[in-house]
C-alpha cells in the first residue's frame, strides 16, 4: 500500500481546511459529482489523509496565529506610544510586551509619578560565570 496520497487526495485535503465541506471539497478536488455526494465522506476515514488534514491545518494555523501575533505587537506598539490613552493601557500593552518576549520575569514597571512617567526596571539576574 502506497504511503503517499494521490494528487486529488492531496487536494481535497488542501482544500477541505479552509471549508469543511467534504461534499464541495471532493468536487473542487476534482472528483466527480456522484462520488462527491455518495461516497466523498470515505475521504475522511482515510488514515492517510486524516493525517494529511490534520498536518496542513496545523501549519495552516501556525502561519495564521504568527500573523496574528505580528499584526498584534503592532496594535500594542501604537497604544504604547499613544498620547491620548490612559497611562494603565500604557502600562498593560507594555506588561503584555513583556510577556510576550518572557521577559516579566527579568523587567518590572514602577509608576513612579506623573511627572516623571513609568520606569522600567532589570531585575536582578544571577549571571553565569565560567
Amino acid at each position: 500500500m502506497s504511503q503517499e496520497l494521490t494528487n486529488k487526495q492531496l487536494e481535497f485535503c488542501h482544500i477541505y481546511i479552509t471549508n469543511h465541506d467534504v461534499k464541495q471539497s471532493a468536487l473542487s478536488a476534482g472528483y466527480s459529482k456522484s462520488f462527491a455526494e455518495k461516497k466523498a465522506y470515505q475521504l475522511l476515514k482515510n488514515e492517510k489523509i486524516k493525517l494529511k488534514i490534520e498536518e496542513i491545518e496545523k501549519a495552516f494555523y501556525k502561519d495564521k496565529f504568527a500573523q496574528l501575533a505580528y499584526e498584534s505587537m503592532s496594535v500594542l506598539e501604537e497604544i504604547i506610544k499613544s498620547d491620548y490613552l490612559e497611562e494603565k493601557v500604557r502600562l498593560a500593552a507594555i506588561k503584555e510586551v513583556f510577556k510576550f518576549y518572557g521577559l516579566e520575569q527579568k523587567l518590572s514597571l514602577e509608576n513612579s509619578n506623573r511627572t516623571t512617567g513609568v520606569n522600567i526596571v532589570f531585575n536582578e539576574v544571577s549571571s553565569r560565570n565560567g
